[in-house]
């Protein structure tokens, strides 16, 4: 049995010096995910297990060691915090702890949601536009699974 600080590969995260190319937008693979992947996402009952099913249907790593901690998901070159059915502002801090201490160009938060809830919605939207999250290329996510609905705000 790995270390839960291990990625599955067992190797540390290291920033590249090579530029890497375009990727698919997160946004359109997120969707993808919680298409084919809706039934899954809807029986997970914790974290572990949606960041596992996203790892596989985004082709990321996962628990990936870094200077900061361990990162949920390295997708590329962005690091992603996946917060499932939790407050607004969890998440927000480690998505920005693991883009500046682990050397990221990018950063995204991704908040799993089993139902669609507005209030969610414009309390998070309210928090990324006061801290200028946006600016810093940190990008956050709602991701509603019965609905099958991604909402970047």
């Amino acid at each position: 049995m790995r270390s839960r600080g291990a990625s599955p590969s067992g190797e540390a995260y290291q920033p590249r010096a090579d530029p890497l190319p375009p990727q698919p937008d997160l946004a359109e693979r997120l969707r993808e995910a919680v298409a084919a992947f809706r039934r899954f996402l809807l029986e997970c009952r914790d974290e572990r297990g949606v960041v596992e099913i996203l790892a596989a249907a985004l082709g990321c790593r996962r628990e990936v060691p870094t200077p900061a901690g361990a990162a949920d998901l390295v997708c590329g070159d962005t690091v992603v915090e996946v917060e499932f059915e939790k407050r607004p502002y969890e998440g927000v801090c480690q998505a920005a702890f693991y883009k500046v201490l682990g050397g990221f160009p990018r950063a995204a938060l991704v908040h799993v949601r089993l139902y669609r809830d507005e209030k969610f919605v414009n309390e998070l939207k309210a928090l990324v536009d006061y801290l200028g999250l946006k600016g810093k290329d940190i990008r956050c996510f709602v991701l509603f699974v019965e609905q099958g609905e991604i909402v970047e705000v």
